[in-house]
């Protein structure tokens, strides 16, 4: 745990965005990114579609860090027992990895602006006596010269990985019924990109996805892993995916059902274990983005009293939607063919109160900033069944880039 020599947290009325209460999700984002500073290199952001939870910080006061099983809960017992000590309610922004070798945190920021919901006042949390932030000046800034490369034989390997995977998921003697398959593509800039332009245009192109920014992981994600607040738990699960004008496919495939299924499965048979009530589902449904369709349900359920957003996550987390199933046999077929660190990717991320509220998407449709914000890695992943087709998994993994892509343009 690193915590910063600070005087009590205060919590106000964030001046500069009194009048701005009844703007819409990527609007108040906008105007949020507008008072971070020029010279702030990595933003804190987790902003939600539809006027939800929305939250913009920069600077670290405290990091909790954790590893191995239930990395999420162990973070936030002890960010909860830092926060008893600060009666301005302190937030926490966290992220994950895909890996539960690999280290993940939350983090306090030193500001974090806060909106509960359209409508609602936005609260700055900071230390006493620090001045109220301003907007600053817009500078014109021309487009990046970006590059944008895959390692050598990249489409090759990612072949002999699906087929590897297909042969396992065919053979009678094993329990394997989906993989999940992720890539790569590094990006490389003439000058530092902002990461506050990329999370800008994220959020006005993306009004139905989850925006979200932690520690240099920026991106886009349609797909929310947990919701808890006021003793109601609710989630959005993804399988299924075409390219626009494909979209009928999604409906009639039975490809596509199945992976869906498998993926509603791998939550809906967890829910008892994280401690909810029988599950009402919507779905699925075509939840159309700009540069995919996805085939979507929506779960919702009551939540046993005394566990937290961080518990529920631990227990959902890893789904099928982004590993396969069963579970630790997918993950194995995954160490062995997938030759890709994924960090973060694809790990639960989002943010959490010390009241155990909170949400957590996963880290999807997003880039990985290297220190200096010259050079970031693009990650994408595919559902892998008995009879999917590489090319066609190649080109999946190209669409679910495109956000990013163009994202990246607009830093």
């Amino acid at each position: 745990m690193e915590v910063a020599d600070v005087s009590a947290l205060t919590r106000r009325r964030a001046a500069a965005l009194d009048d701005r209460r009844g703007l819409g999700s990527a609007q108040w984002l906008s105007a949020a990114l507008s008072l971070v500073p020029a010279d702030v290199e990595r933003p804190w952001v987790w902003v939600a579609p539809d006027g939800g939870p929305a939250l913009v910080g920069w600077g670290e006061l405290a990091r909790f860090e954790a590893v191995g099983p239930g990395p999420v809960a162990s973070a936030w017992r002890r960010f909860r027992d830092w926060a008893a000590g600060h009666r301005a309610g302190p937030l926490a922004f966290g992220s994950f990895p895909f890996d539960p070798a690999q280290s993940g945190f939350l983090v306090v920021p030193r500001f974090t602006l806060v909106r509960a919901a359209a409508g609602e006042p936005t609260w700055l949390i900071a230390p006493a006596g620090e001045p109220e932030p301003r907007p600053r000046d817009h500078v014109h800034r021309d487009a990046p010269r970006l590059e944008f490369t895959t390692a050598p034989g990249a489409e090759q390997a990612w072949a002999r990985a699906i087929d590897a995977s297909r042969a396992v998921l065919a053979d009678p003697d094993r329990v394997e019924e989906k993989v999940v398959l992720a890539r790569s593509v590094d990006a490389a800039a003439d000058r530092p990109l902002s990461q506050v332009g990329v999370l800008d245009w994220l959020g006005t192109r993306f009004p139905d996805c989850w925006i979200y920014a932690d520690d240099g992981l920026v991106g886009a994600t349609p797909e929310l892993l947990v919701d808890v607040h006021d003793g109601v738990f609710r989630c959005r699960i993804l399988a299924g995916t075409r390219k626009p004008g494909w979209v009928q496919e999604l409906l009639t495939d039975p490809k596509e059902q199945h992976e869906h299924a498998l993926a509603v499965a791998s939550v809906t048979a967890h829910l008892e274990q994280a401690g909810l009530s029988a599950p009402l589902l919507h779905g699925p449904y075509l939840l159309e983005l700009p540069n995919v369709t996805h085939l979507a349900t929506d779960i919702t359920a009551r939540v046993a009293p005394g566990r937290s957003a961080a518990d529920v996550a631990d227990v959902l987390y890893p789904t099928a939607a982004i590993c396969g199933t069963p579970r630790a046999e997918a993950f194995a077929q995954i160490k062995a063919v997938e030759r890709l660190d994924r960090g973060r990717f694809s790990g639960p991320v989002g943010w959490m109160g010390a009241d155990g509220s909170g949400q957590w998407g996963l880290a999807l449709r997003c880039a990985q900033f290297e220190p200096g914000s010259r050079r970031a890695r693009l990650f994408a992943g595919a559902g892998i069944l008995p009879d999917s087709r590489a090319e066609l998994e190649w080109d999946e993994t190209g669409s679910k880039m495109t956000p990013m892509r163009q994202g990246l343009a607009r830093g």
